[in-house]
């Protein structure tokens, strides 16, 4: 979201704002919606553009050819949610100034993983021996509620100070018996000390959740988005090392930390500065354990680019969360993907 204006509109509803007054709405579960100027003023309710073409020519084209570049049917619109006193509203927009209108599905947030498997610990030791376990931690948490707490949310639970760097990475070592190569499954001694020895060291029990077992390996996955680590197993009598496989992150979309993340960091965007903290209660509209989509509307300043010391971006940001009263809205028809034109469910983008 570094662009010059970032916004972000969150609703708890698949339907979208309507009527003709700007600062109401037909429906009290309706919290985000587009408000047009042209050729009268109200919420719109059906597409703002022609996706489709009908071929009339004779070259064997097909009648309702898609198009990335769709014919907008509407010259001026804000994004508005409902809000108390007033609503908030994106600048107008004229829509010939729209670069880009992007929808993504909600893809759920998976931290990085390390996976310890029967093969790799037979790489180090053929039977019994003392592990030395070294977490390496390369990166650490960047996201916005990593650093502003709001409102006590804590929705990983505090990352441990001890586990930042100020060099390059951060080694913590923990010390585990393996006495048996091959009893890596539900029951096995291995999987039991490593469970143990993790939950009670003060930062690996806050970076990692407990390993998940299986019959054919352990699974070591970060908590926090951002952490990414490797993993070392030595063998501390014979000194052989061997690292072991690291599945990357998925970051994800609309997940609740990004939301509520997201709304907290534009927050000021709304003239809700309060930057020495005084009692001023700003609504969060993001709710933890919801799961959202996402809109991402792109569109052109109408100021030069290019002048200045530091010159303005060329592009401000609209983003629209919406969910289905907390669950992922899926492939649930919504109005949202009426207006906004692609097939509910279906990543999709058009660019003008």
């Amino acid at each position: 979201m570094g662009t010059n204006l970032s916004q972000v509109f969150v609703s708890d509803a698949l339907t979208a704002l309507s009527g003709t007054v700007f600062n109401t709405s037909g429906d009290a579960a309706d919290d985000v919606g587009v408000w047009k100027l042209d050729p009268t003023a109200g919420y719109v309710s059906s597409k703002l553009y022609a996706t489709t073409v009908a071929e009339t020519d004779t070259a064997g084209e097909v009648a309702g050819t898609a198009i990335k570049s769709p014919l907008w049917l509407v010259n001026n619109i804000q994004i508005v949610q409902r809000g108390t006193p007033h609503f908030i509203a994106s600048p107008l927009i004229n829509t010939r100034n729209i670069r880009s209108i992007k929808y993504s599905n909600h893809t759920t947030f998976v931290g990085t993983k390390a996976t310890i498997t029967d093969a790799k610990l037979g790489a180090v030791a053929s039977g019994a021996f003392q592990g030395n376990l070294k977490f390496i931690i390369k990166s650490t948490p960047t996201d916005q509620l990593n650093f502003y707490d709001q409102g006590g949310l804590n929705i990983f639970g505090d990352f441990p100070l001890g586990a930042f760097n100020t060099t390059n990475h951060k080694a913590i070592n923990v010390t585990v018996n393996f006495n048996a190569v091959d009893a890596v499954d539900a029951g096995g001694a291995i999987t039991s000390d490593i469970v143990a020895r993790m939950a009670e060291h003060p930062i690996l029990s806050k970076l990692f959740k407990a390993p998940a077992i299986s019959t054919a390996d352990i699974v070591i996955e970060a908590i926090h988005p951002g952490v990414v680590f490797d993993v070392i197993v030595t063998n501390v009598d014979d000194d052989v090392s061997v690292d072991l496989a690291i599945t990357g992150q998925v970051l994800g979309v609309g997940n609740d930390w990004q939301v509520i993340g997201e709304e907290v960091r534009c927050r000021s965007r709304y003239g809700n500065f309060n930057r020495m903290y005084f009692p001023d209660n700003v609504a969060t509209y993001g709710q933890v354990g919801s799961k959202y989509d996402k809109i991402t509307i792109e569109y052109a300043t109408n100021w030069p680019s290019s002048t200045g010391i530091a010159p303005a971006g060329e592009l401000n940001q609209a983003v629209i969360y919406y969910t289905a009263a907390g669950t992922d809205p899926s492939t649930t028809a919504s109005e949202f993907a009426t207006i906004f034109g692609y097939t509910q469910g279906t990543d999709d983008q058009f660019i003008w």
